[in-house]
């Protein structure tokens, strides 16, 4: 039986990084990428961030990844981690909003878990709510998914730097 995850680990700078993305975005929707691995213990520890990316299409309330330059990204830095950093899940805005699941995100997340290229079965989702210097973030893990129908059942965790 697996244990429940309750924490999710953010490396030194990560929520730093996060909140630049957001500000510089802003009040535009943006987002990206989160790095790192799963520990023994099932939380997950993230120790790096990957934005958007330099051909993002970004509106008020959604954004379309450059998924090409995401990936090439995420090939660095796996290679420079030998192998230990890997695709955890996705992060992004509610430019003036709270940091909670939309039907969007469900259905991201959901998607996220059914697709055998993603390689993670419980995928993260780290929503910013707020504005500059204001930005409020919450955590979300992907708990299961319905093979049938769009149901996806997620869990908050806290979040934690080290």
């Amino acid at each position: 039986m697996r244990s429940r995850i309750e924490s999710v680990w953010l490396h030194g700078n990560v929520l730093a990084q996060l909140e630049r993305e957001a500000d510089l975005a802003y009040p535009l929707e943006t987002g990206g990428v989160l790095v790192g691995y799963v520990a023994d213990n099932n939380e997950s520890v993230v120790h790096a961030v990957i934005g958007a990316g330099p051909k993002a299409l970004h509106a008020r309330a959604r954004f379309e990844p450059d998924h090409a330059w995401q990936c090439e990204q995420l090939d660095d830095l796996f290679k420079s981690s030998s192998g230990q950093w890997v695709y955890l899940g996705d992060w992004h805005t509610h430019p003036d909003g709270r940091p909670k699941m939309s039907w969007l995100d469900r259905r991201t997340l959901r998607r996220i878990a059914k697709h055998s290229g993603a390689r993670i079965a419980h995928p993260l989702m780290l929503i910013g709510g707020g504005s500059p210097a204001a930005w409020t973030w919450a955590a979300h893990r992907g708990a299961s998914v319905s093979r049938l129908g769009p149901r996806c059942l997620t869990e908050a965790l806290d979040i934690r730097a080290f």
